[in-house]
C-alpha cells in the first residue's frame, strides 16, 4: 500500500465516521421545550378519543404527533407514531389513510438508509392502491419501489416493476409518468450494463421531456436553475480532481527527494566500509612483517586482492539497484506530468463548455423573467380587483359573532373556492320593539315578540359572478325582513319576486337563481319555521336524525312568476340539534376513486358529531373535507351552518 493510498484511506474513514455520527445526531434529536408540550397534548387527544371510539380523530392527532417527531429530527419516534395511526385506521377500514401513511414511513427509512424498510413500505402503499385499482397511484407507487430497488442493485426487480408503470402509464397517456418510467428504466440499464437499450429509454424520456416542458414556462425556468447548479457542481468536481493530482505531484517529488537523500547515504556507507577494509589490510601487512614477511606478503596481498574485488563488486551491485530505482521513479514523474498536462487541457476545455452553455441558459433567463414580469404584472391587476370584491363581500356579510350572540351554541362553516364566494349566510333578528319604537308595520306584535332569522344560501355560480348573485340576495332579504313579513315561506315568495324584477328575467334571457334554506325560530311559542328552495333542513331530536326537504324549485331563474314556496313547522320544545347547508360539501370530489362524497354520508357524517360542541364540529368538518379531496380540486363553494337549540337557555 503506497503512501497516497493511506491517506485515501485516512480520508474516507474520517467521512465515514462524520457521517455515522450524523446520522446519529439526526435519530436522536432532542426536543425544544414547544415540541415536548405539543407531543404531550396530542398524546392525550390519542388517549381520548380511541377511550370514546372516535378513531378517525385519534388517527389524525396520531399523525400530527408524527409531524412533530419528523421536523425535531427523531425518526425512530415519528415512525412509530406514523405505525399506530395505521393501526388505528385498520380498525375502522381507513386504507385510503395508511396509503400515505406508509409513504411517509418509506421516505423516513430511505433518509435513515435502511433500504430494505423502505422497499417494504413503498410495497405496503403499492398494495392499497391496486385494492382500489388507483391507476396513477399504483404506477407511481411502482417507480417509487423500482427506484429503490435500483439504488440496492436489484435490477432485474427493478426492470419488472417499471415494465408494469410503463403500461399503466401509456394507459393513462400521463406525460408526467411516461417521462419519469423512462428516465428510470434509461437509468436502470445504464446500471445493468445495456447501452442500447439505456440510450433508446433515454431518448424517450428526451421526447416527453420536451413536450412538459413547452406546456409550462415557469417549469423551463426551474429546469433551467437545477442544469446550471449541477454544472457548477461538476466544475466543483472537476476543480477538486485538479488539486488532487496536484497533492499527488508533490507527494511524488517528496518521494524523489527521499530516493536521493536514500542514495547517498548508501554512498557514504560504502565509503565507510572501503575506509574499514583499508585499516584491515594495513594490521594485516604489519601482521606478516612480523610472522614471515617474505612468504606471507604473497598470501596476504592476495587476500588484499580478494577483498578488493568483493567490495567493489558489492559497490557495483549496490549502486545499480539504487540507480534502477532511481530511474524507475523519474519514469514516474515523467508519466505523472504527462498525464497532468493532458487532464489540464481536458478541464480547460471543458470549462469553455460549460462557461458557453451559461451564458446561453443566462440569456433565455433573462428573457424568461421578462416574460414573467409582464404576465405578474396582468396578474396584479386581476388580483387587485378580485381582493377589493372580497373586501367588499366580507364588509357585506353579517359577523358570525352577532350569529353567537343570537344562538351561542353555533358555528359557521364557510370555505369558498375562489376568493370570493357565490355561497352567503344571512341572519337577522326581529324583535317587537326596536330602538325602543314599536315596529309600524307589524299588525300584531304580540305574535312576532322575538324571531331569529338563519339562512344558508347558494347562487348560481361561484367566485365573481357568484358573488354579485349574493350582494343581490342578501340586500333583498334585508328589505323583506324589515318591511314586516317574518314567514319563511312569504320571504322565500317575496326574494323570489324580487330577483326576477331585479334582473328582468321576465323579458331577458337571464336564468339565474339560487338555492337556500331558511329558518325562522320562534322562541316564546317554542317552534321553528323552515322553507327550502331545493335545499333540506336536517335537525335532531332524542338520538334520530330527520330530514326536511325543501321545494323542488329554486329561487329566481326561469320559473313562473309567482312560487308558492311550503312553509313546515317543527317543534323546538326540546333539545334539537339543527343544521342547513348549500350542496358543495355533498358534491365534492375525492376519496380513493375520485366520487362525490354524496348526501347521505354527509348526513351519517353529522349524526356522528353532533353530540360534540359546535366549534370541534367545525373543525372535523373542515379535517373531514380535507382529507377527502386529496389531491382534487375543490369543485364549488361550501357552506354549512349548526346550531343547538335548547328552550331552556333560551328563556
Amino acid at each position: 500500500m503506497t503512501f497516497f493510498q493511506k491517506i485515501l484511506n485516512i480520508v474516507s474513514l474520517t467521512m465515514i465516521i462524520a457521517l455515522i455520527m450524523a446520522e446519529n445526531s439526526h435519530t436522536y434529536a432532542q426536543l425544544n421545550s414547544e415540541q415536548q408540550n405539543q407531543i404531550n397534548q396530542y398524546t392525550q387527544f390519542v388517549k381520548d378519543y380511541k377511550a370514546k371510539n372516535q378513531f378517525k380523530i385519534a388517527a389524525y392527532y396520531s399523525n400530527k404527533r408524527a409531524s412533530v417527531y419528523l421536523k425535531a429530527g427523531n425518526y425512530q419516534d415519528a415512525i412509530d407514531s406514523y405505525l399506530e395511526s395505521a393501526a388505528i385506521n385498520d380498525k375502522v377500514g381507513n386504507e385510503t389513510d395508511n396509503k400515505k401513511i406508509y409513504n411517509n414511513v418509506a421516505m423516513i427509512y430511505s433518509e435513515m438508509d435502511q433500504l430494505k424498510n423502505t422497499i417494504k413500505y413503498f410495497e405496503k402503499s403499492l398494495l392499497i392502491s391496486r385494492r382500489y385499482n388507483n391507476k396513477n397511484d399504483i404506477a407511481v407507487s411502482l417507480m417509487d419501489v423500482a427506484t429503490i430497488l435500483i439504488i440496492n442493485k436489484e435490477y432485474d426487480k427493478a426492470l419488472e416493476r417499471l415494465e408494469e408503470a410503463l403500461k399503466i402509464s401509456n394507459d393513462l397517456n400521463d406525460a408526467r409518468l411516461l417521462r419519469t418510467c423512462y428516465n428510470l428504466m434509461a437509468q436502470c440499464y445504464k446500471a445493468y450494463g445495456n447501452k442500447k437499450k439505456s440510450d433508446e429509454y433515454y431518448n424517450y424520456f428526451q421526447v416527453y421531456d420536451k413536450q412538459i416542458e413547452s406546456k409550462s414556462t415557469v417549469t423551463r425556468e426551474k429546469e433551467a436553475d437545477i442544469n446550471l447548479t449541477k454544472e457548477q457542481k461538476k466544475t466543483s468536481i472537476l476543480e477538486d480532481e485538479k488539486k488532487l493530482k496536484d497533492q499527488e505531484l508533490e507527494l511524488l517529488e517528496k518521494i524523489k527527494k527521499f530516493s536521493e537523500d536514500s542514495l547517498n547515504r548508501a554512498i557514504r556507507s560504502k565509503q565507510d566500509s572501503i575506509n574499514i577494509f583499508a585499516d584491515k589490510k594495513r594490521a594485516d601487512d604489519l601482521e606478516i612483517d612480523n610472522l614471515n614477511k617474505a612468504k606471507q606478503l604473497g598470501i596476504a596481498r592476495q587476500k588484499q586482492l580478494e577483498i578488493e574485488k568483493q567490495n567493489y563488486l558489492l559497490f557495483l551491485i549496490g549502486g545499480a539497484v539504487l540507480s534502477g530505482l532511481f530511474f524507475l521513479l523519474i519514469i514516474g514523474a515523467i508519466v505523472t506530468l504527462r498525464r497532468r498536462r493532458k487532464d489540464n487541457k481536458e478541464l480547460e476545455r471543458r470549462n469553455l463548455i460549460i462557461e458557453k452553455e451559461r451564458d446561453e441558459k443566462e440569456s433565455k433567463n433573462i428573457e424568461l423573467v421578462e416574460a414573467n414580469v409582464h404576465i405578474q404584472l396582468q396578474n396584479k391587476g386581476i388580483m387587485q380587483s378580485i381582493n377589493y370584491a372580497q373586501r367588499i363581500q366580507e364588509a357585506m356579510l353579517p359577523k358570525q359573532l352577532i350569529m353567537k350572540s343570537l344562538i351561542p351554541d353555533s358555528f359557521i362553516f364557510f370555505k369558498p373556492r375562489d376568493i370570493v364566494s357565490g355561497d352567503f349566510y344571512w341572519f337577522d333578528e326581529m324583535n317587537k320593539l326596536k330602538n325602543g319604537v314599536k315596529n309600524p308595520s307589524i299588525e300584531k306584535p304580540e305574535d312576532a315578540l322575538r324571531k331569529i332569522f338563519i339562512a344558508a344560501v347558494d347562487c348560481t355560480g361561484h367566485g365573481v359572478p357568484g358573488a354579485f348573485m349574493s350582494m343581490l340576495g342578501f340586500n333583498l332579504l334585508n328589505d323583506i325582513v324589515r318591511r314586516g313579513t317574518t314567514e319563511s315561506n312569504k320571504i322565500l315568495n317575496g326574494l323570489h319576486a324580487g330577483i326576477r324584477k331585479s334582473l328582468n328575467q321576465g323579458s331577458t334571457q337571464n336564468r339565474d337563481g339560487m338555492d337556500m334554506a331558511l329558518c325562522v325560530i320562534d322562541p316564546i311559542n317554542k317552534i321553528m319555521e323552515f322553507s327550502g328552495a331545493q335545499n333540506p333542513l336536517i335537525y335532531i331530536q332524542d338520538g334520530k336524525v330527520f330530514r326536511v326537504r325543501g321545494n323542488k324549485f329554486p329561487v329566481g331563474g326561469f320559473q313562473l312568476e309567482d312560487h308558492n314556496f311550503t312553509k313546515h313547522i317543527v317543534n323546538i320544545n326540546k333539545p334539537t340539534t339543527c343544521y342547513i347547508f348549500s350542496d358543495g360539501f355533498s358534491d365534492q370530489f375525492g376519496g380513493p376513486d375520485g366520487r362525490k362524497f354524496m348526501a347521505k354520508n354527509f348526513r351519517d357524517l353529522l349524526f356522528e358529531i353532533y353530540q360534540m360542541p359546535m366549534e370541534e364540529q367545525e373543525k372535523i368538518l373542515d379535517l373531514v373535507i380535507h382529507e377527502w379531496m386529496g389531491n382534487h380540486e375543490q369543485t364549488d363553494d361550501i357552506l354549512v351552518i349548526g346550531f343547538r337549540i335548547d328552550i331552556q337557555d333560551q328563556s
